[in-house]
């Protein structure tokens, strides 16, 4: 009632404009996009007509900057119109907290159908940015992971934008918000080498062109539902790419404008306010994308919003970045930058200043010419920060820090454990922060010599860098010398106790050396630092499925699912200890649960055939059984569970072959043994 009452209230105030809450809004996305790569910025190129289509036909901004170079913190600066150091989310993998207004809860709470398609892992539902979303469509389920680094999961931005069109099939009618996320520019460059998917270019161009192409079928779809004049289109990304520019070859590190300059283009709805130009030159920034949706709407905006409407005119004080990247993971100070007009200040050990408007790629730093101008401008960066309330600085809840301490990881009270800002400026590490990002790609080419070789002369030289410590652990790891990687996770911990990765990977090699006490303890504190780490949880599971203690198991995995409700491993596991309880419904239902999730696992067809024998189904079981066996050929139990369903079937030479077919699969097979020998003793 109260929903429908503020809506009307809304629809009241709003009657005097020309827009109204009943527009259509899309927000598209594109991840890691440089607006220097888009023809409709740079003259000469290309490659983007479709998104430069939008250009003709609506107002773009051509100095807009991303308050951090990260995913999820960029996004959510966005979508709450927040600073970075105000909610608390400077880096990816940091839930933002569920009490801070979103663009999606405030066109949800006025009467719109609000749904959102996400191209990658870093903006999976377990991070917030779902609340206000009645459809979060981000299918990643962890279970087959196979990179080190979660950043490196996504799909296809075709199949993203085809599951969006499905969904506006069924809810254009309405008022509607719908998000549409793409990661592909986001390395690892994995475009599949179809001609037709690309115009002859590789990497990022190449994933560029494929993106282009995307959008022009959504495009095409939107206009021939008639949604593309009526909607409000608001095309964005959320930070750049260095390319090799100021010797950053990915994003994050530094502020450049390389990694900070993003494209803002907004396709305008028949009769809404609009600025008066198509081309704004002003400097802007990704917080004012909500306040400038929600002013064309006439919906008021949450007090704590602190961007501006980019239809209500441009003045602003001051463009606000950071990035925490380099102090978080690499042992270097923090960065901030502000930029007031043409000038940009990047606050650093090593301080910068640039003139923008006479020198776009920041070649000549101006600090030492014009220091009274840089200082200046620190001051303002001061006083910015001062005039906003800062959430407060990470520490341990009191559980997790007396956890900690009881493993040994913090020695004194929680504020023993924080770290003071470091004194080296990340330009002075981007080398060594280059070689590490080899190493690593070494490493994911499955070149661990050469890579732990790189990451070994990187430890030498940077003895305080944690992460490599971590990286050189992965690959003991992953090449199955899990007592040295043990030995790789505790000095890194000894370092940083706070670090969930670190606990979490130190608890899978204790498990594969059969120490699960002391792997549970691990799983416990990393748990207790990052409650959304889902692959701990289920671990844990498996440790406590193992010790039949399923009453702790199935508390685990029903978490899980409010965490993911598509996970696969949470509903294999129900389904496998329903059967467990001969509860054959409920253990049907979870399978057919998780093979909705991955309709590949030759491990769940096998058990939801098993569930269907025992209910004596066998016409189902047997598909699903040979649906496994089609997948995993050499599936020694699926051999052996198609042969009793073919026995029950009187099709006895059809299951003594599957007998065979699992004996060859395992040798020592004792159960299909005994099964074989029964029937050659039951022939005439």
């Amino acid at each position: 009632m109260f929903r429908l009452a503020h809506f009307a209230l809304v629809l009241l105030v709003c009657a005097s404009g020309e827009a109204q809450p009943s527009t259509p809004v899309i927000l598209i996305s594109v991840d890691t996009l440089r607006a220097d790569h888009l023809g409709c910025y740079q003259a000469g190129i290309r490659q983007s007509p479709h998104i430069d289509s939008l250009a003709r036909n609506g107002t773009l901004f051509s100095q807009v900057s991303s308050p951090v170079p990260l995913t999820l913190p960029s996004h959510v600066a966005m979508f709450t119109s927040t600073y970075p150091f105000a909610n608390s989310v400077q880096d990816n993998g940091v839930p933002l907290a569920i009490t801070t207004a979103t663009l999606a809860t405030v066109l949800n709470n006025v009467g719109y159908r609000t749904a959102a398609f996400v191209g990658g892992f870093a903006l999976d539902r377990r991070f917030g940015l779902s609340r206000g979303f009645e459809v979060y469509d981000s299918p990643f389920d962890l279970h087959k992971k196979t990179t080190r680094d979660f950043g490196d999961l996504k799909r296809p931005g075709a199949e993203v934008a085809a599951a969006a069109m499905h969904w506006l099939d069924q809810h254009a009618k309405s008022p509607f918000f719908l998000f549409l996320h793409l990661y592909d520019l986001h390395t690892p460059y994995d475009l599949p080498a179809e001609p037709r998917l690309r115009r002859g270019e590789t990497g990022y161009e190449a994933e560029l062109s494929y993106v282009d192409q995307v959008l022009g079928d959504f495009l095409t779809f939107l206009e021939g539902r008639d949604l593309l004049s009526k909607s409000l289109i608001v095309f964005v990304s959320d930070h750049g790419e260095g390319l090799n520019q100021h010797g950053e070859s990915t994003h994050g590190y530094f502020v450049y404008q390389s990694t900070l300059r993003v494209p803002l283009i907004i396709h305008w709805p028949k009769g809404a306010r609009r600025p008066p130009n198509n081309r704004m030159e002003e400097p802007a920034s990704l917080l004012d994308v909500t306040p400038t949706i929600l002013d064309v709407l006439g919906i008021p905006r949450a007090p704590e919003m602190r961007g501006r409407s980019l239809i209500a005119g441009m003045d602003r004080e001051e463009i606000y970045s950071e990035s925490f990247y380099a102090r978080n993971h690499f042992g270097c100070a923090a960065l901030r930058t502000l930029r007031v007009g043409r000038y940009k200040y990047i606050d650093a050990i090593k301080p910068e200043l640039y003139d923008l408007s006479s020198d776009p790629l920041e070649l000549r730093n101006l600090f030492n010419r014009e220091r009274s101008r840089a200082i200046q401008l620190r001051q303002r960066l001061s006083e910015l920060a001062a005039t906003i309330p800062a959430a407060s600085p990470r520490t341990p809840a009191p559980d997790a820090a007396n956890l900690l301490r009881s493993l040994g990881y913090l020695s004194g009270p929680p504020s023993a454990s924080s770290q003071s800002e470091p004194g080296i400026d990340p330009k002075d590490r981007i080398d060594d922060f280059e070689l590490y990002g080899q190493a690593l790609a070494l490493a994911s080419a499955g070149r661990l010599t050469e890579s732990s070789s790189l990451l070994e002369k990187l430890a030498k030289k940077l003895p305080d860098v944690v992460e490599i410590r971590i990286s050189q652990g992965l690959n003991h790891q992953q090449s199955g010398q899990d007592a040295e990687a043990v030995q790789d996770f505790k000095r890194a911990l000894e370092g940083a106790p706070l670090n969930a990765q670190a606990h979490f990977d130190l608890a899978l090699s204790e498990f594969r050396l059969q120490r699960p006490d002391e792997a549970v303890n691990e799983l416990q504190a990393t748990l207790s630092l990052e409650p959304w780490y889902t692959r701990a949880e289920e671990l844990l599971v498996d440790i406590y499925l193992k010790k039949k203690d399923y009453v702790r198991a199935r508390a685990l995995l029903q978490h899980l699912l409010s965490l993911d409700p598509r996970s696969y491993t949470a509903h294999y596991d129900l389904g496998v200890l329903a059967a467990t309880d001969l509860n054959w419904s409920e253990a049907q239902l979870e399978l057919l649960s998780a093979l909705d999730t991955d309709p590949g696992s030759a491990e769940a067809h096998n058990a939801l055939g098993s569930v269907y024998l025992q209910r004596r189904e066998l016409e189902p079981a047997r598909g699903e059984l040979e649906k496994a066996i089609r997948l995993e050929p050499e599936f020694a139990w699926a051999h052996y569970n198609l042969a009793l369903v073919l026995k029950q079937q009187e099709k006895m030479d059809d299951a003594e072959r599957e007998l065979r077919a699992a004996l060859r699969a395992n040798p020592h097979f004792p159960a299909a043994r005994a099964e074989l020998d029964r029937m050659a003793a039951s022939r005439p």
